[in-house]
Order: structure tokens, then sequence, then C-alpha cells
């Protein structure tokens, strides 16, 4: 019995080359297309996976560092040595971005209401998650850029900040058509390492409240008799202050009871945080503010030869009063109790809005004709003194900036 044996096939003299079973090398990995050895490739991942497990293993450490560091930069704004700006700038700029990237290693809930908001947005929109990203990157860079661009002309240096302000005001109407018309709340460049968990090591006063017990309680817990629930022991009180304290802190009994009320914006969902624009006049007043520092910087770049030009000041003043009117006419005529029946986000942000109008003080012509003789007359009376004398010259450094550049009274 013989089997068949496959008859070859002829092919022709046209046909394309049989593929070889190897993989090609237009599918080969870029590093064995170069010949580079993959230990060195491998290198970079590793110290990030080294640095990432550090910072997630000594968080307090870490904090305390960026502390004594952040300090450090703010006593040397000035021109004591040269270029000192510019260095103090780069190290301010670097330990912001380095801030920002522990923040969100070290990152866990439970969130205030305005980082559950941005989580949330973050989360669901890829655009608006990248659009925050590249605004808070703008923020802790733009006076370090703007640094660098005037050493290449006052020319360049306008052209770089209009840039800028562009760039934030786009991110910014970007994020408020994703959210769907909602005011765009402030992106917490400020102190961000309030989400932050960090490990601190336990004390005396916590192992005595972890391991207190009274009588009829099990493990700090009181357990009744009747149905057997356990509730949770309330702190050790002193009869000789009436206060109460956990492990002796000296916590009041308000105090306590008020640290676990829940309150309406803890348990909202994260989208209800900020409402919806409805009407032309919220619509209007947002766009105002949005746009204010581009027309502003656009202002200033044209009247750049004469810093004492009252117009641009008076231009961007007027348009930030604008929009915080419309937006205040818009509260009371769509949310049901005015300001007090908007959330705890928004309150915060029309007070930051609020606060951010004093830094028209310290811009533009105001500065230059009013708030520049006053800071130089506080410098010079301060010098020559004790102790006050220091003060006088971080102030005097600090006029240096303020009178120089653009981006150190910028609020948005």
């Amino acid at each position: 019995m013989t089997t068949d044996q496959p008859k070859s096939v002829p092919i022709p003299d046209g046909a394309p080359p049989k593929p070889s079973s190897s993989p090609s090398t237009s599918t080969t990995s870029l590093t064995a297309r170069l010949r580079i050895p993959t230990t060195y490739t491998t290198i970079p991942s590793q110290w990030l996976s080294t640095y990432q497990s550090f910072v997630q293993h000594n968080s307090s450490q870490v904090s305390s560092l960026e502390s004594a560091l952040r300090s450090l930069t703010y006593l040397l704004p000035g021109t004591r040595f040269a270029d000192t700006p510019l260095r103090s700038e780069s190290l301010q700029t670097f330990l912001s971005l380095l801030t920002a990237y522990n923040t969100h290693l070290l990152a866990s809930p439970p969130f205030s209401p305005q980082r559950r908001y941005e989580r949330f947005w973050e989360a669901k929109s890829r655009v608006y998650a990248r659009c925050t990203a590249l605004l808070r990157t703008v923020q802790y860079t733009q006076l370090l850029l703007e640094m660098l661009a005037k050493r290449a002309g006052e020319k360049a240096r306008w052209r770089v900040i209009v840039v800028l302000e562009v760039v934030k005001a786009v991110c910014r109407l970007c994020m408020g058509r994703v959210s769907g018309s909602r005011p765009v709340i402030a992106t917490g460049v400020g102190d961000e390492r309030t989400e932050r968990r960090v490990d601190t090591p336990p004390t005396d006063d916590d192992a005595y409240a972890e391991g207190a017990q009274l009588d009829g309680a099990e493990g700090g817990e009181w357990k009744m008799p009747r149905t057997g629930m356990r509730l949770p022991q309330l702190p050790p009180s002193s009869s000789s202050t009436g206060i109460v304290g956990v492990g002796g802190g000296g916590e009041s009994i308000i105090d306590f009871l008020t640290s676990r009320v829940i309150t309406a914006d803890e348990i909202k969902s994260a989208h209800r945080l900020v409402r919806k624009l409805h009407s032309l006049p919220g619509h209007l007043a947002e766009l105002l503010y949005i746009l204010r520092p581009v027309v502003y910087a656009l202002a200033l770049q044209r009247c750049q030869a004469n810093r004492k030009d009252w117009r641009p000041w008076l231009l961007g003043l007027s348009m930030e009063m604008a929009a915080r009117q419309l937006s205040k006419a818009d509260v009371k005529d769509s949310v049901v109790g005015g300001i007090r029946g908007l959330s705890g986000v928004e309150r915060e942000e029309l007070k930051r809005r609020g606060w951010g109008m004093a830094w028209w003080g310290m811009r533009g012509a105001f500065y230059e004709n009013v708030t520049s003789g006053v800071v130089k007359g506080v410098a010079g009376g301060l010098k020559g003194k004790a102790v006050l004398d220091m003060v006088g010259v971080v102030v005097e450094d600090y006029d240096y900036l303020w009178g120089e550049y653009y981006f150190p009274t910028a609020t948005l």
C-alpha cells in the first residue's frame, strides 16, 4: 500500500517570492534594527520604577525635602547675584513639576470635592485630561520661559507671553466645552499636596488611642449587650480642661463631631458639583474671564514702549469687572437662593476670582505709577534696621520681579 505524495505545483516566472518564516526587518523592534543593547533601553524604566517605589515608601521624607527646597527658592528671587532670578525660577519650576508627579504617585482618597470633580472629567474625557495637564505645565513653566525669552529681547519676550496666554485660553475653552458648558474651575496649581497619602510613623499617643480599652469595651469599641452592635470609642476627655483629645491632642468636642459630618458636596455626584451655564450672561461672563489675559497681553505688547500707559490696565480691569458682574447676575437669576445655592466648589471659585482682583494693584500702569513707589519706600524704610533689614531686601527683590516680568502677577 502506497501513500500519495503531494505533487509539486510549478511556480510562474512572474510570481512574488515566498515570504520567509522569520520576521522581517519591518516588524522587528527599533532596538534590534539599530543594534542597541536591550540593557541600555531598560535602564530608564528601571530608574523610574525605583524612584516610584522610593516615593511611595518614603512619602513623609519626600514631602519634607520638597518643603525645605521650596523655602530656599523664596529667599533667592532678587538681583544680589548674577542670574539669581533665573536660577531660582529654574529650581522653583523643577520643584513644581516634581511635586505634581509625586502627588500623582501618592494621591489617595478621600479627595476634596474640587479634586473629585477634576478627576471625574479627566477619567471621562481624554481631551479634558490632556488640556488640564498642558494647562498645569504651562502655569508651572511660564515665568521661566519668560525669563529665557527676555534674553532674546523685548519683542521675543512679548511674543512668548502672548503665545502662552493663547494656549491657556484654548485649554480652558476646550475644558468648558467638554464639561458641558460649565465654568472652568482652577486646576489647583497652588498646593496639590493636600491629596497625598503621607505615611507618618506612629507615636506613643496613637498607640495609646488604638489600644485604649474601657470597661465593657472590646478592642476600643463598645459592644451593645442587647443588639451586639459595636460603636466606635470616643476620645478620652480631660476633666481638668474640659476638652476632648484624640490621644491627648486637644481636639474639642465640637471639632470632633464636625469632622465627622457629611456635607452636601460629599454625597453629590462629581459632575453635579458645578452647574451648567444656560443663560447668555453666564456664557458671556465665562468667555470674558477666559479671554481677558489674552486681550490684556496683546494690549501690553502694543504699548510696551510706554510702561505707564493706562489704556491696557483699564481695558483688562474693565473686562474682569464686567465678567464678575455678569456672573453675579447669572447666579442671581438662575440659582435658587443665589450664591448660597451654589456648591462649595463654585463658591470657592468665586471667592478665588474675587481675591484675584486685588492683583490689579500690582500690574501695569497702576504698579508703575502708584504701587512701585510705595513698595520701594517700604523696602527703603526697613533697610539698616536689625532683623527688618532682611525683610526689606526680600521686598526689594520681589519688587524687581513684579516690575520686570509679566507672569509673577498673573492669576490665570
